[in-house]
């Protein structure tokens, strides 16, 4: 699997929990749309830190928590991906 694949399937498995029947598009907005609340979002920090090593909140900017391909490209930046 590749990064955004990962993060689709984890994303996805948020989305379940709260409802939501499938993933979103690897350009969707996550947080602004409301697809992910404050408890997904600590949850998907946490994924990241543990699967590629990468504190997201101490290394990057609020837009590279706007999509999957944005998460991604932040992970490759400054992770072990």
């Amino acid at each position: 699997m590749n990064i955004e694949e990962d993060l689709r399937q984890y994303i996805g498995e948020i989305l379940l929990t709260q409802g939501s029947p499938a993933a979103p598009r690897d350009d969707e907005a996550l947080i602004a749309s409301g697809l992910i609340d404050s408890l997904g979002l600590i949850k998907l920090l946490a994924f990241v830190q543990q699967r590629w090593q990468v504190d997201l909140l101490a290394s990057c900017g609020p837009e590279d928590f706007e999509s999957i391909a944005t998460l991604a490209a932040a992970i490759r930046r400054h992770g072990r991906a």
